[in-house]
């Protein structure tokens, strides 16, 4: 079976290594996080806004669009909540690596780049934070 990538023909045969990487996205999530170094911070929920974007490397030609076989971003969601709910984080800096390194452990998770916007930091900013981008 043929199949045209970027205008080009190839066959099924060759696999996906010349493909570019497929994306999960996580955009606009956001949760009450206990996060900031300031002392009225301490024991207190902040908005944060968190978004992902996670390289993945595409299927192989042979694999089925089964669950067992994506990355899935409910559970990567899950993974931000379990992070943000073991407790007090001083750095969004700090919050951004722990979820960074959280989606690299995904087999087929080449890269990801995570933003952590505090929403309510700075009275006339929308949002202030990180973004970085890890790959394995």
């Amino acid at each position: 079976m043929l199949k045209v990538y970027d205008n080009k023909i190839t066959s099924r045969a060759q696999g996906v290594a010349h493909l570019p990487c497929d994306q999960i996205l996580i955009e606009g999530l956001v949760l009450p996080v206990e996060i900031g170094v300031f002392d009225f911070e301490c024991g207190q929920e902040q908005s944060v806004r968190f978004d992902l974007v996670v390289d993945i490397e595409p299927l192989a030609a042979e694999a089925s669009h089964e669950t067992h076989n994506i990355v899935r971003y409910d559970h990567i969601v899950a993974d931000i909540k379990t992070i943000i709910n073991e407790g007090h984080i001083d750095l969004v800096e700090t919050l951004a690596e722990r979820i960074a390194a959280a989606c690299l452990l995904y087999e087929r998770a080449r890269q990801v780049c995570v933003s952590v916007l505090k929403l309510d930091a700075i009275e006339d900013a929308q949002s202030v934070g990180v973004r970085i981008t890890r790959r394995k």
